[in-house]
């Protein structure tokens, strides 16, 4: 797997929010048949991070996560294929894993890829032995059977989570996840920023034009961001022609760098779109601040206020170029 690739792979894992998730039944429902359909001791969802395996849904562990460099799951990730190691003891590529020579003590594991609905590789459901032994052919199939349950289980979530016309996210999970991010800022004393974005004159453009123009313009700014997006950022279309966009680990410095980059970015297109309108934003980028923002409503209104007054400013300035070229 190339870095491109798993830079890709990785921005579609943090754009469905559900790392670092509460425990959900219909996951942990399907370790437990799998620990049953198996006989195994372990069973676990995993979800593989730049560093780490994480897992949404574990049976017979007390972990949440380890690091990637032990990690089964990761190859099933990078091979994007179904893992069987009969015997890890007796497996050059995993015999020195702390994993192996150390608790939980594998010897046995299968895991089959369960994939993001855009078709990026999330990670692997897997089952585990601390045993040798081998995997039938219809055990496979039930193996990968329960894989595509997972998938099922994504694409719901995906429903709930991503705005049905531009493909990123939508209020409700950009919400979910600036939420677990203030959280662990708080306690990790951790920054992060967070801007928001307002189209300018976006109702001009469907006035004008029709909304199948302004559609179209919503998914072309959408997609600028999408491909100025990197790691863990997280951009969303909040409703309308509203935007947020939620850096983790991003100081304003950064984040000020970001929306830069977007005005250079859309500057850009509209140089080559060839389309009657221009299109241009106004935004308020706010670092969050222990002693200011108790709640996300609190980070999100003083955004929200920076963004005001940035339009406030812009359309005085513009009535003051029109006053002047008309005198």
């Amino acid at each position: 797997m190339t870095d491109n690739n798993e830079d890709t792979r990785l921005h579609a894992l943090y754009a469905m929010g559900i790392l670092d998730t509460r425990a959900e039944e219909r996951f942990d429902r399907l370790t437990r048949i799998a620990a049953k359909l198996f006989d195994v001791p372990i069973t676990l969802v995993s979800l593989v991070d730049k560093d780490r395996q994480w897992f949404k849904s574990k049976f017979g562990l007390t972990i949440n996560s380890t690091p990637r460099i032990d990690s089964f799951c990761t190859v099933v990730v990078e091979e994007g294929k179904a893992l069987v190691v009969n015997d890890a003891m007796k497996d050059y590529r995993f015999s020195e894993k702390s994993l192996v020579t150390g608790e939980p003590y594998i010897r046995f594991y299968a895991g089959y890829p369960v994939k993001l609905p855009d078709g990026e590789i999330a990670g692997a459901i897997c089952i585990i032995d601390t045993h040798p032994r081998s995997l039938s052919e219809i055990e496979f199939g039930l193996l990968k059977d329960l894989a595509e349950v997972v998938e099922d289980e994504f694409r719901i979530i995906a429903l709930a989570t991503i705005d049905s016309l531009t493909g990123i996210c939508n209020r409700r999970s950009f919400s979910m996840i600036a939420e677990e991010t203030l959280r662990k800022a708080k306690k990790r004393k951790k920054k992060f920023s967070i801007s928001l974005i307002d189209l300018d004159n976006f109702k001009r453009i469907n006035d004008t034009w029709g909304h199948s123009e302004g559609n179209a313009a919503l998914i072309a700014f959408s997609n600028i961001l999408d491909d100025l997006a990197h790691d863990h950022n997280i951009i969303a279309r909040l409703g309308g022609d509203e935007f947020g966009i939620l850096l983790p680990d991003t100081a304003i410095r950064g984040a000020n760098k970001f929306i830069n980059d977007l005005s250079a970015a859309l500057a850009s297109y509209n140089m080559t779109s060839n389309k009657p309108h221009k299109l241009s934003f106004s935004a308020g980028t706010v670092e969050f601040d222990e002693k200011k923002h108790q709640t996300l409503g609190e980070m999100l209104k003083d955004a929200d206020d920076r963004m005001y007054l940035v339009k406030r400013n812009r359309k005085q300035l513009e009535s003051l170029a029109n006053t002047t070229s008309a005198s």
